[in-house]
């Protein structure tokens, strides 16, 4: 765990939340969000022009669900470079943000992941049984990365070539994006290999959903080049970047307590635990932003119009007012409510996916020895929200030749 800062450092992200200030990091959040949290239901803080902080369970949750008063279509990313294109759906509000969803859904509906399954579980084999019988491995590089990219890529089409080029256009999106003035240095790229694969769709058309896509319509008629580049951008982005740091927390938790892998050796019906527990404590994305489109009353705070507003789900997922012992991660909690994949009209899309694809590797790994931190992994944050393992290095009990 990193080396916590000294109280007036703490106080001082609290007072001033900036997340990209170099000292926030997932570790430090932690204590930056119980500060904050506790302190107050609404916290001021003055960075990037002023943005107002919801911490608390209740009240973050209610925001996600008020879509009228706490609008996306100014962004949830914040700061952002000039041009940087919206993602849709989360980045707009209805009637788009419905048009957008209703052609986004098909391929992560419930029926969708159901009938992935048996090509995730052939990927997930194929990934993780080199790493068992090699008896070493860097969970992050060898699975947590190319699992994802190959899941997005059978539910919605991407080409081979876009799934080896994705993973880096996103860091690069997420290094320049909110330091940047404009778009120019990392949306470029990100565009062309887009324009490829619809244009790849279009003329050589499959069984797979981007060739249903492309000929697609929007509010009654042709979807645009320009629709078609908003909805990509976020299932090439949306659809691995959470599900890569979500895999990465649940095996760094499972690697440093092999007692838990020991108990879900012994009864898989707790592995939906361990899968749901994993994104309430370690959120893949830390905060999103809205911006109000009237006055709002939190408590004794007047929220002025046209603020910029930062939902802390990180902090409200480890709200004590919601969750008992909410820092331990715990295997009989029964049913929780987490706000990872958001709430209300925003839901995550790739959540059936997502679950799926967490119990599928966990399910294997059980059939193996258990594994162990062989070093310290490094978590940081991508554009100041998104919760990384830089490594996984695991070392398993001993080799397995025979599976």
């Amino acid at each position: 765990m990193t080396t916590l800062l000294p109280d007036a450092e703490f106080a001082r992200l609290a007072q001033r939340f900036d997340h990209h200030d170099p000292a926030f990091t997932p570790d430090v959040a932690i204590e930056v969000h119980r500060t904050i949290r506790e302190q107050s239901r609404v916290t001021y803080s003055p960075a990037y022009g002023g943005m107002w902080l919801l911490a608390r369970y209740d009240d973050v949750a209610a925001a996600l669900t008020d879509h009228e008063t706490y609008s996306s279509a100014a962004g949830v990313f914040f700061p952002k470079a000039e041009g940087t294109p919206r993602f849709a759906p989360l980045e707009y509000d209805p009637p788009e943000h419905g048009n957008y969803r209703s052609l986004m859904r098909p391929p992560f509906l419930l029926a969708a992941a159901q009938k992935l399954r048996p090509r995730i579980e052939v990927a997930v084999a194929e990934l993780i049984r080199p790493t068992a019988r090699r008896g070493s491995a860097d969970l992050v590089g060898e699975l947590a990365v190319p699992l994802p990219l190959a899941v997005v890529g059978m539910a919605v089409g991407f080409s081979p070539d876009a799934q080896r080029r994705i993973r880096d256009l996103t860091a690069n999106t997420w290094d320049r994006m909110a330091a940047d003035p404009n778009a120019d240095g990392f949306w470029p790229p990100f565009a062309e290999l887009l324009r490829q694969e619809i244009a790849r769709a279009r003329d050589e058309p499959g069984d797979d959903y981007l060739s249903t896509l492309v000929r697609a319509e929007f509010d009654g008629r042709p979807v645009t080049d320009d629709e078609l580049h908003v909805m990509l951008v976020a299932f090439a982005i949306a659809g691995h970047e959470t599900s890569m740091n979500t895999l990465a927390h649940l095996l760094w938790q499972l690697a440093r307590r092999p007692d838990l892998q020991d108990r879900l050796r012994a009864d898989p019906t707790l592995i939906p635990a361990a899968v749901e527990e994993t994104l309430r404590l370690w959120a893949p994305v830390d905060h999103g932003t809205r911006r109000t489109t009237t006055e709002v009353v939190i408590g004794d705070t007047v929220i002025p119009e046209g603020a910029r507003v930062v939902l802390l789900t990180g902090a409200a997922n480890r709200d004590p007012r919601r969750f008992d012992d909410p820092d331990t991660f715990r295997l009989n909690r029964g049913p929780i409510r987490h706000l990872t994949f958001g709430h209300g009209i925003h839901f995550c899309l790739g959540a059936h996916v997502a679950r799926q694809e967490f119990a599928l590797v966990l399910a294997e790994l059980a059939r193996y020895p258990n594994y162990h931190l062989a070093g310290t992994p490094t978590r940081y944050f991508e554009n100041g929200r998104h919760i990384c393992l830089d490594s996984l290095p695991v070392i398993f009990d001993h080799p397995t030749k025979d599976v």
